[in-house]
């Protein structure tokens, strides 16, 4: 059932792959990954192009119960039959959203990506793909636009994020579409399965998908791997300002699990490393479980307070920290 390695597609997740992965010196057999796979095209069609390679991947899906159990019994059934026609190890791994309150969207993801961690690290895996291609992208950057993000925001699904110490999520779908991963499977015979959710309009990104996106592509045909390439452009610089507002955290004081910065650095700090400078704060304050709390405008709120604060004293309640500004100083504790 795998592929060959000549189709087009494959060769285009393939260096992706092998590029997150270590680059051209590393073999194939020391790039071991967990691929996550709900089932669904854009995910199998990621296991069928790395099952090609002489050292396959092992595979994660996740049972969440947001859905009907039937239908996710079903996926999960279905997902481990491919699994079983490649000759790949499978994992099923049920976890429960309902209870962690919240968000329920974030708390899937968290949830998700833990499990998938654990998994990763129980079997000495280093790398973990997910099928997010380049329709996803575009989806996630026009989301974002919409919401005021900034630019580490519209800079969209990064191609890489470290989740601890050894494991690292790789997307080497974003330089695909979801038609190329339809076609992939169905040259491998693959019928794969189809969520419902998809459908339902009143999601913000369903409702893209279904009627902004047939427009954009009417326009531009080539929408999504553009949008993917002046994402991962706009990744890079939002990298190097996140850099900056790092080395200005790491010259900060920290007593008592505080930060405290002199005022007057952030007068010369360009509001984007400002904003960036806030997170990571809070990161380190609260924890990024946390992040999902801050709003945009929370933190330009923030900044607003902070610069135009020349005397006296300000305070501001931001999520789960607190801000003071006083005597020449910013400081930043939890609540």
């Amino acid at each position: 059932m795998p592929p060959p390695r000549s189709d087009g597609t494959v060769r285009t997740v393939l260096r992706a792959w092998r590029r997150f992965t270590g680059g051209a010196g590393v073999r194939d057999g020391a790039r071991r990954t967990l691929v996550a796979c709900s089932g669904g095209a854009d995910s199998s069609a990621l296991l069928l192009a790395l099952a090609s390679v002489s050292s396959p991947p092992e595979v994660c899906h996740v049972v969440h119960d947001l859905r009907p159990e039937d239908e996710a019994e079903r996926d999960a059934e279905r997902t481990g039959a491919l699994c079983a026609s490649l000759g790949v190890r499978f994992h099923r791994v049920p976890i429960r959203v309902a209870r962690a309150g919240g968000n329920a969207e974030g708390a899937a993801r968290r949830l998700r990506y833990a499990a998938l961690e654990r998994i990763a690290r129980e079997r000495g895996i280093r790398f973990i793909a997910t099928g997010h291609h380049a329709d996803d992208q575009l989806e996630t950057v026009l989301m974002r636009l919409l919401r005021g993000a900034g630019a580490r925001g519209v800079a969209g699904i990064r191609e890489t994020r470290v989740l601890g110490d050894g494991v690292t999520v790789v997307r080497p779908m974003l330089g695909v579409t979801h038609a190329d991963a339809e076609a992939l499977c169905a040259r491998c015979g693959w019928a794969w399965n189809r969520d419902a959710t998809n459908a339902d309009t009143t999601r913000l990104r369903a409702a893209l998908r279904a009627g902004v996106l047939p427009a954009l592509r009417a326009v531009e045909p080539d929408a999504a791997r553009r949008v993917s390439r002046s994402a991962a452009s706009l990744a890079s610089a939002s990298d190097a300002v996140d850099a900056w507002a790092a080395s200005v955290l790491a010259d900060a004081d920290k007593p008592d699990g505080r930060v405290v910065i002199q005022t007057e650095k952030f007068v010369y700090l360009p509001s984007g490393v400002l904003a960036s400078l806030i997170v990571q704060i809070y990161d380190l304050i609260v924890g990024e479980t946390g992040r999902d709390r801050l709003s945009r405008q929370q933190i330009t709120t923030c900044i607003g307070g902070v610069l135009s604060t020349s005397s006296g004293s300000w305070r501001f309640e931001l999520a789960e920290m607190s801000l003071r500004v006083c005597e020449g100083r910013v400081e930043f504790c939890k609540k």
